[in-house]
């Protein structure tokens, strides 16, 4: 029994190390259907696509159902982190270059500065697709809502009072590290799309991430939460791996968010893990 016990002990610590190392091979589709009070009826079905942390993975690309998003979504939002020292920065430039600039904003994250400065290329987007310390006014249905963006909290040089919009405006903001929501300052956005953590990039039954890399609680560090009762947090998983290039209960991710009209808190999330 003892010898059955080591050797069941063995596999389980082997396969969680094989999945551990494929996991950054596959993908999956997250949407958050957001209910926020205060959100114009007109603007109610707004439809984003996050990116985040990619590192130069590009698998999510060719998957069907990316396409389907990234045709539906009104605004695809790219929160930093775009390389990889390991992989060729070429090959994610050519997917970057298929997103429309039109609908595309950018923010900066840690890993794309050098010497201090932001440092992306080759990708050269358009200037009006990077967001980093500016805010832009965009439209849906004959109604206007307001994007802000701030650069790595720590790399950049994140400026608050260039972000300014007007207090009762509908507005989101674009940024790398969910600590942002600890500034006073980002009190006044409806909805907050990060990435920075990686959910962790490993996580555990009944603990979450292992590694937070936020001061913020564990409970915000991946997916939705609610920082401010009329403020919602969304934290991607991210397309790929830091350090180690493992992942464990933990999938890259595309997110998808949808945002409503209704009262604070009153959400919904749906999954799917590898869909076919």
């Amino acid at each position: 029994m003892a010898q059955y016990g080591i050797d069941l002990a063995g596999a389980v610590v082997i396969a969680a190390a094989l999945d551990a190392f494929t996991e950054p091979l596959r993908v999956r589709f997250t949407e958050y259907r957001v209910r926020l009070p205060g959100w114009p009826p007109a603007l109610s079905g707004l439809n984003i696509l996050h990116l985040s942390d990619l590192h130069g993975r590009t698998t999510a690309f060719a998957h069907p159902r990316f396409q389907e998003w990234l045709d539906a979504a009104d605004l695809v939002a790219v929160t930093g982190d775009l390389y990889s020292p390991t992989i060729p920065r070429r090959r994610l430039v050519r997917r970057l270059n298929d997103l429309d600039p039109a609908r595309t904003l950018f923010v900066s994250g840690n890993h794309d500065y050098r010497r201090g400065r932001l440092h992306i290329a080759p990708w050269v987007p358009p200037e009006a697709v990077i967001l980093d310390n500016r805010v832009v006014e965009r439209t849906r249905g004959g109604a206007r809502y307001q994007v802000a963006g701030l650069p790595d909290l720590r790399r950049g040089r994140p400026d608050w009072s260039r972000v300014t919009v007007a207090g009762d405006a509908p507005a989101i903001l674009l940024a790398h590290r969910p600590d942002v929501v600890l500034n006073e300052a980002a009190r006044k956005f409806n909805l907050v799309l990060t990435g920075h953590t990686h959910g962790g990039q490993v996580r555990m039954v009944g603990i979450g991430a292992i590694i937070k890399h936020s001061a913020l609680p564990r409970s915000q560090v991946y997916g939705l939460s609610w920082p401010r009762a009329h403020q919602a947090l969304v934290v991607s998983g991210g397309l790929g791996t830091s350090e180690l290039p493992v992942r464990f209960l933990n999938l890259p991710e595309v997110v998808r968010v949808v945002l409503e009209t209704g009262p604070a808190g009153d959400s919904s999330l749906s999954r799917q893990a590898n869909p076919g």
